[in-house]
């Protein structure tokens, strides 16, 4: 698993992997810093932010264990 962002080569968190696995594919090669995958997404960084909140409080994803 790749440990820096494919656009911009930004060292990345598990939560940051983990979220790129649960909104592109389990089987993503590219992994994308929160801010790049908000732009990609067309979202912003903030709503990706809740999203991990939610799996992390949640505890139903096996992925933000």
């Amino acid at each position: 698993m790749s440990g820096t962002c494919h656009r911009c080569a930004a060292t990345l968190t598990g939560d940051e992997k983990a979220i790129c696995m649960k909104l592109i594919s389990r089987n993503t090669r590219e992994f994308y810093c929160l801010d790049c995958l908000g732009e990609k997404l067309g979202c912003g960084r903030g709503p990706i932010e809740e999203k991990i909140r939610y799996y992390r409080e949640s505890g139903n994803c096996v992925l933000f264990r």
